[in-house]
């Protein structure tokens, strides 16, 4: 429902600010969560995070805040009105440098806590392609279809929070059984999305397969 009147408009402010500017540092510190690549659950999670904050609000400064907006009577923010600069003031605090502390304090606590076991890659995507040198991938899609590719400076891979994804610079011809059998004629790469991929295997060059097997 939109706001019909500055006071109504007011009151949506009051109760929802407060959660979205917590929503919002605490994303920038600790990043996203992947339960809340949703709008709708962020949305969820910013009202909900608003209205405890209110209710703090409420226990602690009830009487003061009442005052503030409705004044000595006159309409809802008829107190607004009257004292223009303790308003800002006290919305500065509230909807801003309140939520933005708690989030802040929550990212630091959360920081030492987990420290000695938190584990900064969020997917085996990203797990398996991160720090990777260059190297073959084969790729049997969901269709049963083996794609195949060099991995090198040229190519691309995709990290969370995006969509998994794969850019290959070379495209080779493959056999049914998954077996390199040459470049393609003319190759520009090949694209792959992680949706439709089945089986991934990740292949070394000759050479460094060598020395690993020597390791």
């Amino acid at each position: 429902m939109v706001p019909g009147t500055v006071g109504q408009l007011a009151i949506l402010l009051v109760l929802v600010l407060p959660g979205f500017f917590y929503q919002a540092v605490r994303e920038r510190l600790r990043g996203s969560l992947a339960s809340e690549q949703e709008p709708q659950n962020r949305l969820v999670r910013a009202i909900a995070a608003g209205a405890l904050l209110d209710t703090v609000y409420a226990v602690v400064a009830g009487p003061w805040l009442v005052r503030l907006l409705a004044g000595e009577g006159g309409g809802p923010v008829a107190g607004v009105l009257r004292q223009p600069r303790q308003a800002g003031l006290a919305a500065l605090l509230l909807i801003v440098a309140v939520p933005s502390a708690l989030a802040w304090a929550e990212a630091v606590w959360w920081r030492r806590r987990a420290r000695a076991r938190y584990e900064p890659t969020p997917t085996a995507w990203d797990a398996l392609f991160r720090d990777r040198g260059s190297c073959f991938v084969r790729v049997r899609l969901k269709s049963g279809l083996w794609v195949g590719g060099w991995l090198g400076s040229r190519s691309a891979v995709s990290a969370y929070p995006q969509p998994g994804d794969l850019y290959l610079q070379t495209q080779y011809r493959m056999g049914p059984d998954g077996s390199f059998l040459g470049k393609v004629p003319g190759t520009a790469g090949v694209y792959v999305r992680a949706a439709e991929v089945d089986v991934l295997e990740v292949l070394l060059p000759p050479s460094a397969s060598a020395a690993g097997g020597r390791d």
